[in-house]
């Protein structure tokens, strides 16, 4: 039997279980070190998942093993995790809601790796306070591919007055986020990255695809809009990766871009950095850009 020990976290008790079981076993990384690493980059992580119904995903047996997602908040989850009922085709959902540090550890106890929120909040569910851009390299692209692309976003979202942001994804490719006012439906925020798709496959169609089919994406970097829909969801800002070495998704500055290589920001390397630059997305929480003067561009797309 696995070894328990008792924690307390802004006065929640938490009793912690296999702390040892290793979850990257070739980096003899172990469930301590998520739980570790969820704890203390709480600060930083919770103002992106404030009121954000969440999916999980978790990998009870380490990331070489069988996973599963998880919505459903379990019938055993403390009583002071918040949650969020939606109803859906097999019944009421009841989402976790992670407004606490303790709620954190107590989801890396869960084996939780991933941590995907939606794009709007529960005060106004149908309306994102954000638009992603998710910039996906199919086989045969390098990350300099990514990292032009992602370069030619910025320039376009700068010609449309928007501000924007970047962070590493945590695997291969980037994420643009654009804030918004909250004013604007899924169908809107994603029909607007879909004409954002369109203006780079029209400017680089050597680089850039929107095709839905993996095998023509080949030598591309796939940009979707379907991540904006209702539903759908994106890994968050700081949240772990199944993967080697434990890389995290992690804000950079635009500057940094071109000096920077996908699996540099891990477990261990990502929390010193925030010590030195603070959370970079910060600006993000709080901003509420409008993009009613885009919307005649790409009307067609709504019809």
């Amino acid at each position: 039997m696995g070894t328990k020990q008792v924690t307390v976290i802004d006065s929640r008790r938490i009793t912690l279980t296999n702390i040892e079981k290793k979850l990257w076993p070739q980096d003899g990384l172990t469930k301590a070190h998520l739980i570790k690493y969820y704890t203390d980059v709480a600060p930083y992580m919770l103002p992106h998942l404030q009121g954000r119904p969440l999916t999980l995903t978790r990998y009870p047996n380490g990331i070489n093993s069988k996973f599963f997602y998880q919505k459903q908040c379990p019938a055993y989850a403390p009583d002071w995790i918040r949650t969020y009922q939606v109803a859906s085709n097999t019944g009421d959902i009841d989402y976790i809601l992670a407004e606490e540090r303790a709620c954190l550890t107590w989801l890396a106890n869960q084996a939780v790796i991933e941590i995907h929120p939606w794009l709007s909040q529960i005060d106004n569910p149908q309306c994102p306070s954000q638009v992603i851009i998710d910039l996906d390299p199919a086989e045969g692209c390098t990350f300099s591919d990514v990292v032009l692309v992602a370069f030619l976003v910025k320039e376009l979202l700068d010609q449309l007055q928007l501000v924007s942001h970047v962070k590493t994804s945590g695997a291969t490719g980037l994420h643009i986020y654009v804030g918004l006012a909250l004013q604007y439906s899924y169908k809107v925020t994603s029909s607007f990255v879909a004409y954002i798709g369109q203006l780079l496959v029209k400017t680089i169609p050597d680089k850039v695809t929107t095709e839905r089919l993996v095998k023509n994406r080949t030598g591309r970097v796939y940009v979707d809009h379907l991540q904006n829909l209702p539903g759908k969801t994106i890994v968050a800002p700081y949240s772990v990766r199944p993967r080697p070495m434990a890389p995290v998704s992690t804000p950079i500055l635009w500057r940094e871009l071109n000096s920077i290589v996908p699996n540099q920001f891990t477990v261990t390397t990502v929390l010193p950095r925030l010590i030195r630059t603070g959370d970079l997305f910060a600006p993000l929480v709080e901003e509420r850009q409008t993009i009613d003067h885009i919307i005649p561009l790409f009307r067609h797309l709504l019809a």
